[in-house]
Formats: C-alpha cells, structure tokens, sequence
C-alpha cells in the first residue's frame, strides 16, 4: 500500500470507532477480516497509527480546540498526529494526502494552515490541564490522583506506551532453555527473560507466535507478566484441589496446572461456554487436561458450585474488572469506562468475593485479582472484606514469595499486605493481587 493509502484506513478505522465506540480491537479486525488483500507490514502500521491516535486523544484534541480549529474527526486528528508527533512538514504531509486513489483527498487550505499553527509543536504543552496530559477522562484523573498524586503523570506515561509481548514458558512441556532454543529456531530474535516471573520471557511486539513451533507444542503461551506472578502468589502444590472461579479463557488455570506439575484437581468455571471451550483447547496443547475440569456456571450463585462450600485449599478470583490496568495494550478502554460502569463492577466484584470465599477450606487460601488500576476494585473492597471477615487473615506477599526480587516494591504501603502492579514501576500490566488464608471454618455472612 502507499503511504497516503495506509493513512486514509487509520482515518477510515478512527471515524469508525468514534462513531460506534465500540471495543476498539473489535473494530480493527473487522476492518481487517472484509479487507483479506492488506498485507502483513501495512496491517502493523495502520493498527499502529489508529491506536496511537487513541493514546494522543485528548492532547491531539487539546491542540486542534488552542489552534481554533473546527473539526475533531479522524482527518483532522491524523493532520495533527503528523505533525506533533511524527514532526512532518506541510509538503510530506501533502504526500500522503495526494487525492490519488485509495488516498485522503488532496490538503484545503484550512488545513494547510493549521499545519502551519502546529509546526515546530509536540504532542506536550505546559498549558495543558492535567487531564489533558495523562490522556484521561476527568473524572478518572480526579479518582486517580488520590491514588498517585504526583507520581501520576509518570505512571500514565507509561501506560500510554505499547506492550512487549510476554509469555510464559509450559513446564510441563519442558525447561525455559528449551523455550528459548526453539524459538531462536524460528528465527525469534531479542528474546530476554522477565525479571520477576521465573517462567516468563519478553519479546518485541508485531510477533506471531501462534507459528510458532513452541507455541503449536504447547511449550509457551501468550501472558503478561502480572499474569504469571498472580499465578505464583497462589502458590498452588501437586496433589490441591483448586478454584479458579471466573477463568475465562484458562490462562492463569494453565499456569495453576504448571504449578501443580500435572497433578491434583482444577476446576476452572465460567459464566461464558466459549471462553472454556476455547480453554480446553488450550489445556490440550500444554498437556494439562487430565487434572483441569471446566464447568459453566449461571453466576456465582450457582446452586452446583454452593454445594462445594470449604472444599477447596485454594480459590483464585480473577474478578471481572474495569481493565484499566491493560490500558498499554488496550488504550481505548479509558474512554469506554464511566463511573456507572465502575458501580456496577464493584458490586458484582464483592458478590464474587464473598461467593468465593466460602468455598475455601480451613488452612486454605483465598487469592483476589483485578487487572484494574482503580482502589475502588481493589483497596477499597479488599478492606471492607478484612472488616467483615474476621476467619481470614491476610497473607504478606513476602510470606508466599520469600525470594522475590527486592526490586518488587509492595506499594500499597507500609503493612499493606497486597501487591500493586505497574508498567511505571514493574514493566507489567497493572496489576492487583491480595491473598487471605481461612483460619477457621467460620460463618458464611
């Protein structure tokens, strides 16, 4: 494809999530599935610029409204992101828009002279207000501050920068150096270990594993980082039985079943009949479907799943959350998410909770995760719990991963016993885990 061509699909594909805001991954393949004849390399570059445009939303926004100018659509907003962030000059720009076939119509005057107004610009200005600058919607900057306070802009820069893409190597399939050897074989490049997940390794982005012959051995899987850890902290041994209550897809129950080095008993349940059939399919491949059972469940009132009350030595809740802690890899969520959304979560997320509490054994555990930045889906609800709940104590994460690197600082605080996740400090997806083990059978509230 010409540039120009490549350029008018990020136009074409903005207006087209704008307009339906819809799940922006949905819209890009989509786009993708009706248009087989676009090449590997150009699909990279226009998801590329599309996505870019969304984690310069509200600064390109910002600028176009200082300048006076009157559109806010995807032409004025690729106009824009060429200069501020690519640094293009008028004639480069004029390049691309050309007005030859498949490209965006020839450069108006108008928007000659708002490359003009923009030229010699960056993306940052000292004028912005803060909202502005960390790319959020105001009320989630409001909430967020309480949180970081000055850190925040820090921690949102690192959030509005793509993913690496990480994987977890199957021990059942064999060692992370036969991992690696096999990827190398296939011509993989730059591969480097992650620095707290024992099992993890980290590679560029634009990859396709699924070629892979250590992917189609079930040798590695496709999980972030973050991921694998909330693994670890479970702390799963052979011979447990095990619930992992809101599975989805079963990554994290295959890392359970790693873990466990194939034996014991996992019951992964989901609301959802495709995200477990999809997650049989993958317990084939990493050789773990003999000691993983899948089962839908209506909700977490379950009338199955009630009857097995203090049966389980550990209950791993991976709550359905706000997200906003994948941001780096799904930038349009910030702008999808509302504080209605967000009541609606913490309640099902305390449901959940309290549901899956009763389901651990004396001398179990109880294990609480969210790939959400938000306190409200994790501190908050997590101390309202400690409240309430007084057959639970809270595990220190130093007590469950006593050699952890020093450098995994625990932010929640002194004496806070959870952990928090972040790009900013970790490299990871942000991330909460908490784990409380049940000291006595208790009664169920």
């Amino acid at each position: 494809m010409k540039p120009g061509a490549r350029i008018a699909a990020v136009i074409e594909l903005y207006d087209g999530w704008t307009h339906t805001r819809d799940d922006a991954d949905r819209v890009v393949s989509g786009y993708f599935g009706s248009r087989r004849y676009i090449g590997g390399g150009d699909r990279r570059e226009i998801s590329e610029r599309f996505y870019n445009l969304i984690r310069h939303q509200a600064r390109l926004g910002w600028w176009l409204a200082e300048v006076g100018y009157e559109f806010q659509d995807g032409r004025a907003r690729m106009i824009a992101d060429l200069v501020l962030h690519d640094g293009l000059k008028t004639a480069e720009i004029a390049d691309r828009f050309c007005g030859e076939q498949f490209c965006p119509e020839t450069l108006h005057p108008n928007e000659k002279h708002l490359i003009n107004k923009l030229s010699d610009k960056t993306l940052d200005h000292d004028a912005q207000p803060g909202a502005v600058k960390t790319e959020l919607p105001k009320w989630l900057y409001a909430e967020l501050m309480k949180l970081h306070h000055e850190n925040l802009t820090a921690e949102m820069a690192a959030y509005n920068q793509p993913a690496k893409l990480d994987l977890r190597v199957n021990r059942l399939r064999g060692t992370v150096e036969d991992a690696i050897k096999s990827l190398k074989a296939d011509g993989i490049k730059d591969i480097e270990r992650t620095p707290f997940a024992p099992n993890g390794l980290r590679l560029p982005l634009g990859l396709n594993m699924l070629v892979t012959a250590a992917y189609k051995d079930g040798l590695i899987e496709i999980q972030d980082e973050a991921s694998q850890i909330c693994v670890k902290l479970v702390d799963a041994k052979p011979g447990m039985t095990v619930l992992d209550m809101c599975a989805g897809g079963g990554g994290k129950t295959l890392g359970l079943a790693a873990d466990m080095r194939g034996k014991g008993r996992i019951l992964a349940c989901d609301t959802h009949g495709g995200r477990l059939d999809n997650a049989r399919k993958r317990a084939r491949r990493a050789g773990a479907g003999d000691c993983i059972q899948q089962r839908i469940i209506a909700d977490e009132r379950d009338s199955w799943l009630r009857n097995k009350s203090g049966f389980f030595d550990r209950v791993l809740l991976d709550v359905p959350c706000s997200g906003l802690g994948t941001l780096r890899r799904n930038p349009a969520l910030r702008w999808r998410i509302g504080q209605r959304d967000l009541r609606t979560l913490m309640g099902q997320q305390s449901k959940i909770l309290k549901a899956g509490a009763a389901k651990v054994t004396k001398g179990g555990r109880l294990i609480y995760a969210t790939c959400s930045i938000m306190p409200e889906e994790n501190e908050r609800l997590i101390e309202t719990f400690m409240r309430d709940r007084k057959d639970f104590r809270p595990v220190p994460i130093s007590e469950i991963w006593p050699d952890a690197p020093k450098s995994v600082p625990v932010p929640g605080g002194k004496d806070k016993p959870w952990l928090r996740l972040s790009p900013n400090v970790h490299g990871t997806d942000g991330f909460f885990v908490a784990v409380f083990e049940r000291t006595a059978k208790g009664k169920v509230k």
